[in-house]
C-alpha cells in the first residue's frame, strides 16, 4: 500500500493491487479516517449488501440532527457571547460583523485551506474558499435578506462599500496571484498583513465614525421588559448607576433587546422553550426549560429531549455568557474547563491526541492527563473566587472562554457533516475540484448561514450583513495565508494553478459582489427582498455550470 493514497482514491479501481478482492472496507478504514470523530466512509464501505441502505438513511437522518445541533450552538451560545463580547468591548455591529462573528464563521474554512494544502491539493482549497464565498454572497446573504422585517433591513453606506470593496479586492489579487504559476513566501505573508491592515481600518473608521453600541437607559428601560422589572434588578441597577465592573454586564449597557428575547421567545431552533424568562428565572436553555407539550407541540417536545445530552454537554463545555446569572450557571461555568479543553485537544488532533500525544519533557505523559490536571485546578480556583448571585470580577475571561469553545464546538459538530457530505460525493464518484465548490463550501458554511441568520434574527442586521463579506474575507486571506507560509516555509515557493472551475468560481464571485454593490447603492442601501432571490437564482446557475463542467470531463 502507498501512503501517498487518499480516501478518494476508493473509486480508482487501480489504486492499490488488492482493491478488486473487494477491499474497499480495509481501505476505507486505512484511508478515511479524516478530521471527523466517525470514519462514515467505513459505515458505508464495511456493511452488507442487504443493511447498506440503512445505513444511508442513518447517516442522512444524523446529518439533519448534526445540523439541528449546529443551529442551537450558534443561536443559544454563539449568537449570545457575540453580543456579549461587543458590548463589553464596545464593539460596533459592523466591527463585530467582521471580526468576533468573522472569526468564527471563518474558522472551518481556515483549516481546511490547511489542510488542502498540507496534502498538496491547492485546487481543494482554492475551490473550498471560492466555493464558499459565493455560497456565503448569494445563499446565505439572501436567506438574511429574507429573514429580515423591511424596516430593520438598511445598511450603513460607509461600512458596507468599505467591506465590499475589500472583497473584491482581495478576490481579484488572490487571481493575479495564481496567474504566475508560483506563489512565494512573501506573497503568503502578504495574505495575513493584509487583513490586518483591514482590522485597523475598520476600527480606525468606527472609532472616527463615532459608533457606540451603549445605548440609552431611559429607551432600554422602555424597550426591554426583561431589564428595569424593578429595582431589585441587577441589570438595570447596573445601567443606572453606570458602573464599570465586570460583574455586571460591562460598561454600563446592557445586550440588545431581541437578543435578550432570544433565551425567552421565538427563535427559528424548534427546539427552544417559547416561555418567557424572568430576569430572575434560573432556566437554562436546553438544560432544564422543557416545552410544553401542550403549547410549543409534539416536534418541539421530542427535538428538545433528542438534544438534551449534547446540550448538558455544551452548558458542561461553555461557560455561561448571558445576562443572568445562579448557582447553576456558576456551576457549569466553573466546571467547563475540565470538559472544554479535552474538547480543544479533540478538535486541533482529533481522536488520536488522546492516544499518541505526549509531552515529552514532562515524564512522558499523555497531553490529555496533564491537561485534565491543570483544567481541575483552573476549575476550583473558578469556584472558589465567584459566587451564586453576582457575575465574577473575571467574565470578560469567562465568555472569551465561551467564545473560544462555541468555535470548537461548531468546528467538530462542521467537521462531522463535512465528512457525511464527502462521504455520499465519494459514493457519487466526484473530483476533489467539485467536492470544494460543493460539499466542503457548503459544510464550511452551515455555521454561517445558521450563525448569520440567527444574528439577523436577533435585530443585529448590519452584523450580519457585514459578516457575509468579513466571514469569507478571513477565510480567504487568513486561510491561505496560514496555509501557504507554512506550505512555503518548509517546502520553498509553492506552483500553483487555476483550473476552469476555480476560473468559473472567481469571475462568479466577483460579479456576485459586483451585483450587491449596484443592488445596494441603487435601493439606497436598503436592498429588495426580491434581490435574495435573484442571489438564489445566481447560486443554481452556478452550480449547474459547475455541475455541467464535471460531466464534461468524464
Amino acid at each position: 500500500m502507498s501512503s501517498d493514497l487518499q480516501c478518494s482514491d476508493i473509486n480508482n479501481a487501480t489504486a492499490v493491487d488488492w482493491f478488486s478482492d473487494g477491499s474497499r472496507c480495509q481501505f476505507a478504514n486505512d484511508y478515511c479516517s479524516g478530521d471527523s470523530i466517525l470514519n462514515y466512509q467505513s459505515w458505508i464501505e464495511c456493511a452488507d449488501t442487504e443493511s447498506k441502505s440503512f445505513v444511508v438513511i442513518g447517516m442522512v437522518l444524523w446529518l439533519g440532527y448534526l445540523i439541528m445541533l449546529l443551529a442551537s450552538t450558534a443561536d443559544n451560545f454563539f449568537v449570545i457571547e457575540l453580543q456579549t463580547l461587543s458590548t463589553m468591548l464596545n464593539l460596533s455591529d459592523d466591527v463585530a460583523g467582521v471580526t468576533l462573528l468573522a472569526l468564527g464563521n471563518g474558522a472551518p474554512d481556515v483549516f481546511t485551506a490547511v489542510v488542502g494544502l498540507g496534502q498538496d491539493d491547492f485546487q481543494l482549497a482554492l475551490s473550498d474558499l471560492m466555493g464558499g464565498g459565493i455560497f456565503i454572497n448569494t445563499v446565505v446573504l439572501g436567506s438574511v435578506i429574507l429573514c429580515t422585517t423591511k424596516e430593520n433591513l438598511e445598511v450603513d453606506k460607509g461600512p458596507f462599500l468599505r467591506d465590499l470593496g475589500m472583497y473584491i479586492l482581495c478576490t481579484s489579487g488572490i487571481f493575479f496571484f495564481c496567474l504566475d504559476g508560483i506563489v512565494t513566501m512573501v506573497e503568503s505573508l502578504g495574505f495575513i498583513f493584509v487583513y490586518f491592515a483591514y482590522i485597523v481600518i475598520v476600527l480606525v473608521s468606527s472609532k472616527a465614525k463615532g459608533d457606540d453600541p451603549a445605548q440609552d437607559i431611559d429607551a432600554l428601560k422602555l424597550e426591554n421588559p426583561l431589564i428595569g422589572a424593578g429595582a431589585n434588578d441587577p441589570a438595570f441597577e447596573a445601567l443606572m448607576d453606570g458602573r464599570e465592573s465586570l460583574s455586571s454586564l460591562g460598561r454600563g449597557s446592557s445586550v440588545a433587546r431581541d437578543s435578550l428575547r432570544q433565551y425567552s421567545t421565538n427563535s427559528h431552533v424548534p427546539s427552544h422553550h417559547s416561555n418567557k424568562i424572568a430576569a430572575d428565572d434560573d432556566h437554562i436553555l436546553g438544560f432544564n426549560d422543557v416545552p410544553d407539550l401542550n403549547e410549543d407541540g409534539i416536534i418541539a417536545f421530542v427535538l428538545w429531549y433528542a438534544e438534551f445530552p449534547i446540550s448538558v454537554l455544551r452548558h458542561l463545555s461553555i461557560p455561561s455568557a448571558d445576562p443572568f446569572w445562579c448557582r447553576k450557571r456558576r456551576l457549569f461555568s466553573a466546571l467547563s474547563p475540565i470538559l472544554g479543553l479535552q474538547l480543544v485537544i479533540l478538535a486541533v488532533f482529533g481522536v488520536k491526541g488522546f492516544t499518541s500525544t505526549r509531552i515529552a519533557w514532562l515524564f512522558n505523559v499523555d497531553l490529555w492527563i496533564l491537561t485534565l490536571f491543570v483544567s481541575t485546578l483552573i476549575s476550583l480556583i473558578v469556584w472558589n473566587l465567584s459566587n451564586d448571585t453576582v457575575q465574577p470580577p473575571f467574565f470578560l475571561l469567562s465568555v472569551s472562554f465561551a467564545f473560544l469553545m462555541s468555535v470548537v464546538w461548531l468546528d467538530l459538530v462542521a467537521n462531522e457533516v463535512v465528512s457525511i457530505l464527502e462521504t455520499f460525493g465519494m459514493l457519487a464518484n466526484i473530483s476533489t475540484s467539485i467536492l470544494g465548490l460543493t460539499v466542503l463550501a457548503w459544510g464550511n458554511s452551515v455555521g454561517d448561514l445558521v450563525a448569520d441568520t440567527a444574528t439577523a434574527k436577533a435585530g443585529q442586521v448590519k452584523t450580519a450583513i457585514a459578516t457575509c463579506f468579513g466571514s469569507p474575507l478571513l477565510s480567504a486571506l487568513v486561510g491561505l495565508g496560514i496555509a501557504l507560509t507554512v506550505s512555503t516555509s518548509s517546502n520553498g515557493d509553492l506552483k500553483t494553478s487555476i483550473d476552469t472551475q476555480n476560473l468559473v468560481a472567481i469571475i462568479t464571485l466577483l460579479y456576485v459582489l459586483f451585483s450587491s454593490g449596484i443592488t445596494f447603492w441603487r435601493y439606497d442601501f436598503k436592498p429588495p427582498r426580491a434581490f435574495a432571490y435573484y442571489l438564489y437564482g445566481v447560486y443554481a446557475a452556478f452550480m449547474g455550470l459547475s455541475i455541467a463542467l464535471e460531466v464534461a470531463k468524464k
